[in-house]
């Protein structure tokens, strides 16, 4: 995941909350704050995980919005 989200030199990710969602539990999504060399929080990421419960077919996906909410990068794999 993190080679897909754009990073500026001196930003972290740091982990807010992780969930799971379905009837099994097959949709992980976690949630980041993109951190500055501050600490201050300039935008944020969400990564969602999903393995389909027929076929075991497995789909990842991250948004990536910045302060304003804009979103910088949404890519799906």
């Amino acid at each position: 995941m993190k080679d897909r989200i754009k990073l500026n030199p001196g930003e972290t990710l740091k982990q807010e909350s992780h969930r799971s969602k379905g009837t099994m539990a097959e949709t992980d999504i976690w949630t980041y704050a993109v951190l500055d060399s501050s600490g201050n929080k300039v935008g944020s990421v969400v990564h969602t995980d999903h393995t389909s419960i027929k076929g075991f077919n497995r789909t990842q996906s991250v948004e990536q919005r910045d302060a304003n909410g804009k979103i910088v990068v949404d890519v799906t794999w």
